[in-house]
């Protein structure tokens, strides 16, 4: 039989036993309670973590919808750019001779060819792009050409047909550089950098083959994939190098393949040439008198008959009021005294041709500086027939005398008689 001390022995050893149980649900319970802590602030982390990815997700949705838009806007604004040099690129004479149906034709085709040229040869570029085609010339020296080389009999032909060509197209356009001899390359040199720096414009077509100067503006080009030279008259030399590393296309049906052949056989002097040169001279006159000179048609300076009248035209074919011998202080002094125009300038007045009483002064008609003082005041009253005004008799002003004016909607003289071109290059009559 079992003592006393060998029960406690062994209650000792169950008590110890039940210590380590107790002592292994106690750790297992602490390190349930870490690993759920742990759980619980990863779960958290998570939740964090899926908060963000959905803003940044969003986020990135958004961008995409605004680069997206962004891209149609950029697609929506491209276009291809057609530059070339009037002065070396000549339209073909039937095109020339058809007058103003002529340089609608001429923009509609360059138009319909370029876009060909590009469905096929530029495929990445958009079916729907803008084709934005100038061309630069000095407009009043390409009309002498042109007359001089037989092939427009007079240069007002040159500028109906530019009136078609501009008119045909809202984004065609034959632009008058000026008259200097560089005029031209400069502004075309200019546009043609733009073309190639702006990412809207997708591609370039370079209009200029006569021209040997432009070579050095191609040639850090000579790889782009984003021009393509137009043919006219055969490549120069420099030209015809480039012309071996970029595409090239032709439009026979605008422009010509040769050039224009004109004959170099000085001709005398004309009387409205002297006639020109006698308004310019006086212009400078003024000038150094500090008085303005007053517009005026190109009527006689005397009282004259209607046969020595002309009228001056200018490049568009419009009618142009030329200097006349007085000042601005003389014209308005002529205003004042109430004189009949129309008898006094052309020697009859309508109103007693019909019998009808004239409210202004007649008796001996004025001459020289007052004539001309009277011409001017004449002028401050439009013509209804327009610029287009053939009646060498008439009058009236055919574009305002307050150059630049500031009237803006109070002016009398239409939107259409405000900044015309002065050059005249043709007189009638």
């Amino acid at each position: 039989m079992s003592s006393l001390d060998d029960f406690e022995a062994r209650l000792a050893i169950l008590a110890a036993v039940e210590d380590s149980k107790t002592a292994l649900i106690q750790d297992l319970v602490a390190h349930v309670k870490r690993l759920e802590g742990g759980l619980s602030n990863a779960r958290d982390q998570l939740d964090r973590e899926r908060r963000v990815s959905d803003m940044f997700q969003h986020s990135d949705k958004e961008k995409e919808i605004e680069l997206r838009q962004v891209r149609m806007e950029l697609a929506m604004m491209s276009y291809v750019s057609v530059l070339i040099d009037g002065d070396h690129m000549h339209f073909t004479t039937s095109l020339l001779k058809a007058g103003e149906g002529g340089g609608r034709q001429a923009a509609r085709v360059l138009r319909t060819k370029v876009v060909e040229y590009l469905h096929e040869r530029c495929p990445t570029v958009p079916a729907n792009v803008r084709i934005v085609i100038r061309i630069y010339a000095n407009l009043n020296g390409l009309a002498k050409t042109y007359q001089d080389a037989k092939v427009l009999s007079n240069v007002t032909e040159f500028g109906l047909f530019i009136n078609g060509f501009n008119k045909e197209d809202s984004l065609c356009d034959l632009v008058s550089a000026g008259d200097g001899k560089e005029c031209a390359d400069e502004k075309i040199k200019a546009m043609f950098q733009i073309g190639l720096e702006n990412v809207q414009c997708l591609h370039v077509v370079f209009g200029g083959s006569a021209d040997s100067g432009y070579a050095r503006l191609l040639g850090p080009y000579r790889d782009s994939s984003k021009v393509t030279l137009l043919e006219g008259p055969p490549f120069a030399k420099e030209l015809k190098e480039l012309s071996d590393c970029l595409p090239t296309m032709k439009i026979t049906e605008v422009f010509r393949q040769s050039k224009l052949h004109v004959d170099k056989t000085p001709s005398p002097p004309t009387s409205p040439g002297s006639e020109n040169s006698a308004v310019t001279n006086y212009a400078s006159v003024v000038a150094v008198k500090g008085q303005q000179p007053v517009m005026q048609n190109s009527l006689t300076a005397a009282h004259g008959s209607a046969s020595a009248a002309r009228i001056a035209r200018n490049a568009a074919g419009q009618r142009i009021d030329v200097a006349l011998l007085c000042s601005t202080a003389e014209m308005k002094a002529m205003k004042v005294k109430k004189y009949c125009n129309e008898y006094h300038i052309c020697g009859k007045c309508s109103f007693t041709k019909f019998n009808k009483g004239c409210s202004f002064d007649h008796g001996t008609r004025v001459t020289g500086r007052d004539l001309e003082a009277l011409r001017a005041v004449a002028r401050l009253s439009a013509c209804q027939r327009g610029l287009g005004c053939k009646d060498a008799q008439c009058i009236l002003g055919h574009r305002c005398p307050k150059e630049p004016c500031r009237k803006g909607k109070m002016c009398l003289f239409p939107p259409g008689m405000h900044g015309i071109d002065t050059n005249i290059v043709a007189w009638e009559g």
